[in-house]
């Protein structure tokens, strides 16, 4: 049963560190939703691709990392309709450095020797996303990259 959909629009999609992020929420629902939140989500996710080669045979893994993510729920649990949400979110200016820079310690140290095999290709997708979290029931989101 689909319960109606999110919109999530963006002031600008070329962002750097420092800036701040601008958006609107805007619930489109078919009926009264009850939620426990609605939550926006800046998210920076490192996807690693791995390719080695064995005689003949060539295979490939990929991981998702979450290399940031800062969550903000402008309303709480209540009764959800159509309804617009501002919001603003700061890029830390660090960000970048914060994402790339492997943990400290013995992870850390197997992060790096990880790095050494050739076959290995990093990037890290940035989105905003809106979640309406229904209790008991499919959530409705959107993602903006």
């Amino acid at each position: 049963m689909e319960k109606g959909n999110i919109e999530l629009q963006l002031e600008k999609y070329n962002l750097s560190p420092g800036d701040t992020i601008k958006g609107e929420v805007l619930l489109k629902l078919k009926k009264p939703v009850h939620a426990r939140a609605l939550k926006i989500r800046f998210i920076g996710e490192q996807v690693t691709r791995k390719t080695s080669l064995s005689g003949t045979h060539v295979s490939s893994s990929s991981q998702k990392t979450y290399v940031h993510k800062f969550v903000m729920s402008p309303d709480g649990e209540k009764e959800y309709f159509n309804e617009n949400y501002s919001f603003e979110i700061t890029i830390p200016k660090d960000i970048i450095q914060r994402a790339t820079a492997p943990p400290e310690g013995a992870i850390g140290d197997l992060a790096k020797a990880a790095q050494i095999p050739s076959g290995v290709n990093r990037r890290i997708d940035w989105y905003v996303e809106a979640k309406l979290d229904v209790p008991k029931g499919l959530d409705v989101r959107k993602n903006a990259d």
